[in-house]
This record gives C-alpha cells, sequence and structure tokens, in this order.
C-alpha cells in the first residue's frame, strides 16, 4: 500500500491532509509558497519552513533528517529544534509546524504523526496492530490519539507519552523527590504501567496493551466516548442529588478496589472522569496507577491552577504517611460539591500565596444548604472534606454510608 513511498505525515487533526513523502523524491522541503515541495498556507508558516531528507536505505536502519529553517519553529514531540537545527525523525514522533499546540481553526492546525515506510511497512511496534486517528486531547508529557484495531475493527485510545519530556522533567517531588536519574524514572513509570495492566473494574478506564518505542511509550486504553464529568456539569449547570449520587457511587466503587490494592490515584478531578455514552452515563476513572508517574510531574502547575481537588496535606506538604489514600477521599468530596453546586466548595482569598490561601480557606457549606440537599448527603460530603485526614473518611467506608441506602 505504502511501497512508492520512505514515508508520510499522518495529521493529528483530520481537516488537513496527509503529506506523502515519494521515494523518487529523497529530499522534500516544505513551506508557504509554491517553490517547496509541499505548501501549507498558515500564518504561522515561513516561506521555507523545513526540510526532510531520506537517505535512500531500504532496512530498519534507513534515517530521515529534518531541519528547521523557519521562523515561528518546527516542533518534535512538544521540543523546538531550532532555526538552522538538524534533527532525526523517527517512526511515530509527533511533528508540528508553527506552533505545537492545537489551533482554534482546523485548517490551520499543521500538527502530524510521522510514520516511516523505507523500513518495509512498520512492522513491528503499535503501527503494526493499529492506525492512529484524530487526537482526542493532550497534557505537558503525553497526546492521546483515537486509533483503530486492524485484527479486530475497534476503536481504542491511544496515550502517547513522550518519554524524553518525562525524563528530561526537573519539576520538585517527581519520581523519588526529583534527584532519580533517568533511568530510575523511566524504571518507576514502566513499574506503575505494569500495575494499571493489572486492574480489572468496571469503573476504570481499562489499559489492553502498552507498546514502549525509542521516543514514546504507547499505552493502549479503553475509549470512554461520552466525554469527561466536567463537561458534563457544566452542560446541565449542576447535577440534581440522585444522579450526583449514582455517578459517586461508582467512583467510590472504583476507587475503593484500587485502594485494597495499594495504590492511591493522587490526581483526581473531573476531567480525569470519563463518561458512557449510555444514559444515565456510567463512569469510567482514567489515569490509575500513572497518576504518580507522570501526571504527578504536573501536579506543581495544577496547583498553581486548580488547588481545590487537592487534599491540603498535598499543598502544605505535610507528612501523612500511611494516609497516602484518603487525598483521594478530599478529591471525591470537592467533586460531589461541585456536581450538586456547579460551584467550587471554597471561600478563598485568591490574592494570598498559594501555601496561605489553602491554609486558609473554608468551605462554602451554605451554598450547599441553599440547593437543598438531604441530610446523609451533607453529612457525606463533610466527612470526606476534613482538613485533617486522620479524621476523613475513607472511600472504601464512604461506600456504606447511609447516603447510598436503597
Amino acid at each position: 500500500m505504502h511501497a512508492h513511498l520512505w514515508g508520510f505525515l499522518q495529521p493529528c487533526n483530520p481537516a488537513v491532509a496527509r503529506i506523502d513523502f515519494f521515494r523518487v523524491n529523497p529530499v522534500f522541503t516544505i513551506g508557504r509558497t509554491g517553490e517547496n515541495s509541499v505548501n501549507l498556507s498558515g500564518m504561522k508558516i515561513s516561506a521555507r519552513h523545513c526540510e526532510l531528507r531520506w537517505d535512500g536505505q531500504d532496512s530498519r536502519n534507513s534515517i530521515v533528517m529534518i531541519q528547521d529553517l523557519s521562523t515561528n519553529g518546527t516542533w518534535i514531540n512538544g521540543e523546538k529544534i531550532g532555526r538552522g537545527n538538524h534533527r532525526v525523525l523517527r517512526e511515530g514522533n509527533e511533528v508540528a509546524f508553527g506552533t505545537p499546540m492545537a489551533s482554534s481553526q482546523p485548517h490551520q492546525d499543521f500538527r502530524y504523526i510521522y510514520r516511516h515506510t523505507a523500513n518495509g511497512g512498520c512492522m513491528d511496534g503499535i503501527w503494526a496492530q493499529y492506525d492512529m486517528g484524530s487526537e482526542l486531547g493532550r497534557g505537558s508529557f503525553a497526546s492521546v490519539m483515537k486509533a483503530l484495531s486492524r485484527s479486530t475493527g475497534k476503536w481504542y485510545a491511544v496515550k502517547v507519552i513522550h518519554t524524553n519530556k518525562v525524563l528530561n522533567s526537573h519539576t520538585p517531588g517527581s519520581f523519588n523527590n526529583g534527584n532519580a536519574g533517568s533511568g530510575s524514572r523511566l524504571r518507576k513509570l514502566k513499574r506503575e504501567i505494569e500495575i494499571m495492566e493489572k486492574l480489572t473494574h468496571p469503573n476504570i478506564c481499562q489499559l489492553k496493551e502498552t507498546f514502549i518505542e525509542d521516543a514514546s511509550i504507547n499505552l493502549v486504553l479503553e475509549l470512554v466516548d461520552g466525554g469527561d464529568l466536567l463537561d458534563y456539569i457544566v452542560k446541565y449547570e449542576g447535577l440534581t442529588e440522585d444522579v450526583s449520587r449514582s455517578l459517586t457511587a461508582e467512583i467510590c466503587e472504583a476507587l475503593a478496589y484500587v485502594h485494597a490494592k495499594g495504590i492511591a490515584h493522587r490526581d483526581l478531578k473531573p476531567e480525569n472522569i470519563l463518561l458512557t455514552k449510555d444514559d444515565p452515563p456510567h463512569i469510567k476513572v482514567a489515569d490509575f496507577g500513572l497518576a504518580k508517574a507522570v501526571d504527578s510531574l504536573t501536579m506543581l502547575r495544577t496547583m498553581c491552577g486548580t488547588p481545590s481537588y487537592l487534599a491540603p496535606e498535598v499543598v502544605l506538604q505535610a507528612n501523612y504517611e500511611g494516609y497516602d489514600h484518603l487525598v483521594d477521599s478530599w478529591s471525591v468530596g470537592v467533586i460531589v460539591f461541585s456536581m450538586l453546586t456547579n460551584s467550587s466548595p471554597f471561600l478563598e482569598d485568591e490574592r494570598l500565596e498559594l501555601r496561605d490561601r489553602i491554609a486558609s480557606r473554608t468551605v462554602d457549606w451554605e451554598t450547599l444548604k441553599y440547593i437543598g440537599v438531604t441530610s446523609a448527603c451533607e453529612d457525606f460530603v463533610r466527612r470526606l472534606l476534613r482538613p485533617d485526614p486522620a479524621d476523613r473518611m475513607s472511600l472504601t467506608e464512604a461506600r456504606h454510608h447511609r447516603w447510598f441506602r436503597n
């Protein structure tokens, strides 16, 4: 099928055409003007943006080199190459022209996944078993792509973790307090993935398999296509107590199951809680296990923006050894409050520094009373939002709370 190509760029946005590199031409230039092999019409595309050069070899050792010639930049896996600099372009790399971010204008979203066909057609790794579709989302260290299983015709979500970003991260508090070498970080990441592969629960987003490549770790996940809990809350401007109770029960079931295995999520928020398309929807909690290994790298950034879902002992860096799983209890309390009220639970002075802001905040219980929730519901939330984790209700206990009776 691709015998006439040495490679191609698969667009992350389906509104953009695929770029094919024909064997008859081992050198391709990409730019805004018609003098280039490939013409891209975008405000951030330079007249002569970059050059790709294949070494002409038909083997697994064949090499494609890319040179950035642009003003606004060419990126590989989110890292800028730099004008005049060269990089080796590898199978599965994400390449972006002009900006590494998704554009609000689909036809100017020049982000692609590079596929290398000069080595015999990508017969190993994830590319041999899955065809990548459009991008579903992205974070600081990973992209999520929709992918089709060639053997079954079933759709999955593939989380592509860019290992260079993980290994080069210097975020404090991550991977053995941030002092571990890159090899230790990668080993820890792999251990967390092994744990995640063993988790099987109807309310957890299932990890099907893992592919470890040179430049990325690719996690094939169950595709949950009903959106996330945050969008669901915003869509209905808050949820009824009955709907909130039903969703919360499933969240507690998933977390109690994982806590029993000695795993804490630590980054639980509505964006990490996916919904099925059923009516009413069912819960699928995402990123178990990986929260410690990958998403904790962004915890400080998260704290600067939306600290509500993080327990006070995390933000204040208090040592409550043995209470890790109760971090998730706090997060569930905030999530339930938000479901019911479509607002944050906290009254706080946003002008203060983060530690002072967290230390002085109080829960706006009057808002919860105003909407008329039952006493059982209020008690449930109160027992989760206790500042001292030693006094906080575990999510195993929460499953048997009187709010869930009948």
